[in-house]
């Protein structure tokens, strides 16, 4: 706030999280005014000098602090006491607020800020507010670990200074990382004015200009030909760490193979995933440039087969794509997590950390497919009727935008329709029946339609135990009837429904 009284523009004091910055701040202000003993030492009450810098010090203090945490520094009687009150509220110095701080300062990356300038200044401040809470931390540990939290681009640059011999503090690293990023923003200006044939300056007033480019907005020169959109794609494929050179096959294959190409373990299943989060990544890159979404990231159980027999292994960190045309092992993976793999001419055998074969891969094709037991029926029974049971929910939508359902919903955890399946109900309901005849049958001949109302025999007995109505059982012997009748008409009769709705022949 600025003020015709000489307070500095400095932000008032909002709580715990700007107390940091605030009592640096102040300080330095309070030190410009010739206060800063008003905050140290208490006045004395018969020096008239003492109390007139005390109270210009104590309304200071109080116009730099937000009316909502007045009730901390109302009772307090000089400066030194309304600094300690606001020290004791907000300064928090306990082994919980260490600890805090501290996991901050190791977890911050290069990778996780936006840009190197973030990443150096959260560092530091990180380290600025563990010293203010009397927290010791090293200015070599504080620069070895700026040099931790960078990717593995850097790694010439570590082992420049190592080869050095300089030794490493915070200051020194955080003027070298800057000084890269001004390097890099120079060469990239040097090349691109290299490059720039067409933006060369024209002094000929009568040339006419050429075509515009719609992706820089000079002239002579096409959108294709532009040299700045090509570097910034060249750029894009560069922070792409994250790559499957698989190439996409013409059916979807759920058998694992082992890839030396591949980053991450990948599956286009996502039913096989359980203990899925959120993936660390939200696209690879395959060997046709193309970019795939990853959608989650769990664990896979296989049941691998080898030369003792079937065991299940757990697979950690798999990344779940849809669009992938088969699951890929990575071997950089595998080996990151201890074991080895050994290649041969017929296929690879992948050990654990004691030398222990766990699974091993046949060479079909040229590729390496893992050696593991074939997917229960069930599997595939479970996921049709999940995806019919879908295709009901949905008021039976067709399977074709009921796939698309699938990648564009979040929380319907379904696999696309793989086997093909046929809702019965659609099938009726697109059948069209035959029309009513137009004109009803009448019986020409005698007994060629008899209406008889036959009660018999029961499903339920009596009390007595009897099944048909007394009286009545002469005239109910079916059996007997139709013999006779057929014998009159010399041929077969066909009985349609009786009363009680039965189909009796």
């Amino acid at each position: 706030m600025n003020n015709n009284n000489g307070i500095l523009s400095i932000p008032k004091l909002m709580g715990r999280e700007n107390w940091s910055s605030w009592s640096f701040a102040v300080k330095a202000y309070l030190q410009h005014e010739d206060l800063y003993d008003c905050i140290l030492t208490e006045p004395t009450p018969d020096d008239p000098k003492s109390m007139k810098s005390d109270v210009k010090a104590k309304s200071k203090l109080i116009l730099l602090v937000d009316p909502i945490l007045y009730i901390h520094i109302q009772d307090a009687k000089n400066a030194k006491q309304l600094w300690e009150n606001l020290t004791k509220s907000f300064e928090d110095s306990g082994l919980t607020r260490k600890v805090g701080l501290l996991k901050d300062l190791i977890n911050t990356t290069l990778e996780t800020s936006e840009s190197v300038e973030a990443y150096v200044n959260k560092i530091m401040s990180s380290a600025h507010k563990l010293r203010n809470i009397n927290f010791n931390v090293d200015e070599e540990w504080l620069g070895t670990l700026m040099l931790a939290g960078l990717p593995d681009t850097y790694k010439p640059m570590i082992m420049g200074i190592e080869s050095s011999g300089v030794k490493i503090s915070a200051d020194m690293i955080k003027i070298k990382l800057l000084q890269e990023i001004k390097s890099i923003d120079s060469d990239t200006t040097v090349l691109y004015t290299k490059h720039s044939k067409f933006n060369k300056p024209n002094n000929n007033k009568n040339q006419k200009k050429g075509p515009r480019c719609f992706n820089c907005n000079r002239y002579n020169h096409l959108s294709k030909d532009c040299w700045f959109k090509k570097n910034k794609k060249e750029q894009s494929n560069n922070n792409s760490g994250y790559v499957a050179v698989f190439s996409a096959t013409a059916h979807n294959d759920n058998g694992w193979y082992i890839d030396s190409g591949a980053s991450m373990h990948m599956t286009m299943r996502q039913d096989w995933l359980y203990d899925d989060v959120p993936p660390p990544i939200t696209s690879i890159k395959i060997a046709n440039d193309k970019m795939l979404p990853v959608k989650r990231c769990g664990k896979v159980d296989l049941q691998v087969i080898t030369n003792k027999g079937k065991q299940t292994v757990q697979i950690k960190n798999v990344m779940y794509v849809p669009e992938l045309a088969t699951n890929l092992l990575s071997v950089s993976q595998i080996i990151k997590n201890g074991c080895s793999v050994q290649f041969t001419n017929n296929g690879c055998k992948i050990f654990n950390n004691k030398k222990i074969e766990v699974a091993s891969a046949h060479l079909i094709n040229n590729m390496y497919r893992l050696n593991i037991n074939t997917i229960p029926a069930y599997n595939c029974k479970a996921e049709n009727s999940d995806f019919l049971l879908w295709h009901q929910r949905m008021a039976h939508l067709n399977f074709k935008d009921l796939n698309k359902m699938i990648d564009s919903t979040d929380g319907v955890k379904l696999v696309k329709n793989i086997n093909k399946i046929i809702c019965e109900f659609c099938q009726q309901g697109k059948q069209s029946r035959l029309p009513f005849p137009a004109e009803g049958s009448r019986a020409k001949k005698p007994l060629e339609l008899i209406h008889s109302d036959i009660c018999g025999p029961m499903e339920v007995k009596s009390l007595g135990g009897a099944r048909n109505t007394t009286g009545q059982r002469q005239y109910l012997q079916l059996p007997i009837l139709l013999t006779v009748v057929q014998h009159v008409r010399c041929h077969m009769l066909h009985l349609r429904r009786c009363g009680v709705g039965r189909n009796l022949m």
